[in-house]
């Protein structure tokens, strides 16, 4: 399993399919994961213009391991906290937001990774939704983890690899229409 510290940059080097893998594993806890992620970058950002100072952590991954904890806010920072935290959703660093940073381009790459596995996440979404309501219900509660394999096959009243090769074929059906969003081939 993919310890979470390093699931932003293993996604970001990833090439589509993984990706699809990726989203399709974690997918109960992805957009947390990516959430908590954003928030810990804007911490940091917003601790380095407090106080002109950041310590080297490397990549995304460990500087937000690191530090991406929550601190209290006093009330002149929290308007500035919650203007970052959009910037890095929408990657606009307008006004001058990273001003008064070391390497920003360094955060603009980590958000620009950030807004790419909301994205993903956002279309592998759409790409559920799209699947019939019966289907549907069945794979959402598996990659959800809230039925195993052996409940679902028991619920259906079918042998436990009859469930599991449809499962597999819905996962690959996604996956298939994701890469070719992904690849710009669609």
């Amino acid at each position: 399993m993919i310890a979470m510290a390093n699931i932003v940059k293993i996604y970001a080097d990833s090439d589509s399919a993984n990706k699809v893998d990726m989203i399709c594993k974690h997918y109960p806890n992805f957009i947390g994961i990516v959430d908590g992620y954003t928030e810990g970058l804007r911490y940091m950002i917003e601790n380095e213009k407090k106080y002109n100072s950041r310590a080297s952590y490397g990549d995304l991954g460990v500087r937000v391991q690191s530090l991406g904890h929550y601190t209290d806010l006093t009330g002149d920072s929290a308007v500035d906290n919650v203007m970052t935290r959009d910037a890095l959703i929408s990657c606009d660093f307008s006004g001058g937001i990273l001003e008064g940073t070391d390497r920003p381009e360094k955060y603009q790459k980590d958000a620009e990774i950030l807004k790419w596995m909301r994205r993903d996440y956002d279309l592998f979404t759409q790409q559920l939704n799209y699947l019939p309501p019966e289907e549907h219900r069945i794979f959402v509660g598996y990659i959800t983890k809230e039925k195993e394999l052996a409940e679902i096959a028991e619920e259906f009243g079918v042998q436990y690899e009859s469930i599991k090769q449809r499962l597999w074929r819905t996962r690959k059906k996604i996956k298939v229409q994701m890469i070719a969003y992904l690849d710009g081939t669609f």
